[in-house]
C-alpha cells in the first residue's frame, strides 16, 4: 500500500520529507538459486556536483564547461574538480573532512521536477567485481568504463568524472558490498561446464536536480550499487530474432555513446520476442512458438547491415576463421568486444571491423560461428536466427574459435592465465 503523507509547508524553504511509494521488497541472495536481478546488498556510494548553491548566476553548470571549451573539458588535459563524496546527514560537516561517500543502501529523494525524470540526461556503466582463483577480489578494466562514461557525459552535457573517483569509487563500493560477491568455482568458469556469477556493478551519473524546460540541469549526482548475479542469458545459446522493423538507433544520434534513453526503444521489441512475435505491416505477428531471447537490430538507414542487442555486441566468426565485428557510427563501443578484438589478434586471427550485411550471418557458407557479448553476456552464443520468415541454425557446441575466446577471456579475468595486457586491479 502507498502510505499517504501530507507535505507540510516549511517557512524556512527547506523541502518537506520523501513520500514513500510502492515497490517490490528486494531479496537478500542466495548463491544457490541467484538470478540476473537486483538484490538487497548493504552499501552504495553518492558523490554529487552542485552548482545551483552559487551566488554568481554565470558560474551555473554548464558555464564551466564553455568556459574553458567543450572539446578541452572532456579531454584527458582538463581536470574536473567540482564533485564532492555526499555527506552523512547524522554527522556534523566538520567531522567528515575525510568522509568515505559510502552509506547504507536506502532509497533516494529526488524532487518531481528532477530533470532526469523528464529529459533522461542520464548514463550508466556495467562493470563487475570477482573473486579469482588466488582469493583475491579483482576488477576488470574499469578505467575503461570511466572513459565510456566520460564520452557519454560529453554528449549529453553532464559534468564528467574523474577516472580516479569512477574507480576509486567502484573499488569502494565493491569491498564494502564483499560478502555478496558469489565464491570463485572454477567449474562455474569452464566453457563445458559453465555457469557463471559475479558481482554486476552499476555505477549512474545522472541530473537530480530540478529543472522545467529541456536544459541542462545545475545539480549532479554519481552513484556505484551492486548485485550478484547469474548469467544474463542461457549459456547454451540464444534463440535471437532480427528486427526488421524497429531500429536502436539513428546516424547522429546517441547510439554510439551509452545514454540510459537508448533502452527504452528496445523494451517493446525484445517483450513481443519473448512471446514469438515480429512486427509486421503495423502490428504485432506470431512467428515462433517458441520464445526469442533478445532481438538483433540493423542499421537505420539501409536496413540491412547488422548492429547491436539493445545490451550487447554481436560477433561473427567467418567460415574460414575471421573474427568479423559489424562497424558502425551508431554502435556503442563495447569494452568486452574490445578486449575480444584484442585477444584475438594476440592469438594471429585475421579481425574485420567493417559493415556486416545481415544476408552475410544468415548464409551458413559465409559465418560458421555467432555470439553476443557484453559485460552482463560474457560470451554467448547464439543457437538460432530469425529474420524475415527465415530461420538460420548454429551449433554452439561446435563452436571451437568462440570457446577459445572464453578460455582467454575468463582466464584472465580469474587470474586463471597470465594476464599478458595488465587489465585484471586486484583490490582487495
Amino acid at each position: 500500500m502507498l502510505s499517504r503523507v501530507t507535505a507540510k509547508r516549511h517557512t524556512d524553504g527547506s523541502s518537506p520529507s520523501a513520500i514513500p511509494l510502492p515497490y517490490r521488497s528486494l531479496e537478500l541472495p542466495d548463491f544457490q538459486n541467484l538470478r540476473f536481478d537486483i538484490y538487497q546488498t548493504a552499501k552504495i556510494f553518492l558523490a554529487y556536483h552542485q552548482t545551483s548553491h552559487l551566488a554568481d548566476k554565470s558560474k551555473l553548470w554548464p558555464a564551466r564547461c564553455f568556459e574553458v571549451g567543450w572539446e578541452k573539458y572532456y579531454s584527458d588535459q582538463y581536470e574536473e574538480t567540482g564533485w564532492e563524496k555526499a555527506p552523512d546527514p547524522d554527522i556534523p560537516l566538520e567531522d567528515q573532512k575525510g568522509r568515505s561517500g559510502l552509506f547504507d543502501l536506502a532509497n533516494l529523494a529526488l524532487h518531481p521536477a528532477a530533470c532526469v525524470l523528464h529529459y533522461a540526461p542520464a548514463t550508466f556503466e556495467g562493470s563487475k567485481a570477482m573473486i579469482s582463483v588466488k582469493g583475491k577480489i579483482v576488477l576488470f578494466r574499469p578505467e575503461m568504463n570511466a572513459m565510456r562514461m566520460q564520452k557519454t557525459a560529453s554528449r549529453l552535457l553532464l559534468p564528467k568524472v574523474p577516472v580516479d573517483l569512477f574507480v576509486n569509487a567502484v573499488a569502494q563500493t565493491v569491498l564494502a558490498n564483499r560478502e555478496f560477491i558469489p565464491p570463485f568455482r572454477r567449474e562455474n568458469w569452464v566453457w563445458e561446464t559453465r555457469h557463471p556469477m559475479c558481482m554486476y556493478v552499476r555505477p549512474l551519473l545522472f541530473a537530480h536536480g530540478p529543472e522545467l524546460g529541456v536544459k541542462p540541469a545545475k545539480d549532479h549526482l554519481f552513484m556505484v550499487y551492486t548485485s550478484p548475479v547469474q548469467a544474463y542469458w542461457p549459456i547454451q545459446g540464444i534463440r535471437v530474432l532480427i528486427a526488421s522493423h524497429f531500429h536502436r538507433a539513428a546516424p547522429g544520434g546517441t547510439g554510439n555513446v551509452k545514454v540510459i534513453g537508448n533502452y527504452a526503444s528496445g523494451l517493446l521489441p525484445s517483450g513481443l520476442a519473448k512471446h514469438g512475435f515480429d512486427w509486421v505491416d503495423g502490428k504485432p505477428m506470431k512467428v515462433s512458438n517458441e520464445p526469442f531471447h533478445d532481438v538483433l537490430y540493423l542499421d537505420a538507414v539501409h536496413n540491412k547491415y547488422v548492429e547491436e542487442f539493445a545490451g550487447a555486441n554481436f560477433v561473427a566468426i567467418a567460415a574460414d576463421g575471421t573474427m568479423v565485428v559489424p562497424q558502425s557510427d551508431s554502435i556503442l563501443a563495447g569494452n568486452t568486444s574490445a578486449s575480444l578484438i584484442q585477444l584475438a589478434e594476440s592469438e594471429g586471427w585475421r579481425v574485420e571491423k567493417r559493415p556486416l550485411p545481415v544476408a552475410e550471418i544468415m548464409d551458413e557458407k559465409r559465418v560458421a560461428e555467432a555470439f553476443c557479448t557484453g559485460n552482463a553476456a560474457i560470451i554467448t552464443p547464439i543457437s538460432e536466427l530469425y529474420h524475415k520468415g527465415r530461420f538460420r541454425s548454429f551449433s554452439p557446441e561446435k563452436n571451437i574459435k568462440t570457446k577459445r575466446l572464453w578460455d582467454l577471456l575468463v582466464g584472465i579475468q580469474f587470474q586463471m592465465i597470465e594476464d599478458r595486457f595488465g587489465w585484471v586491479r586486484e583490490i582487495g
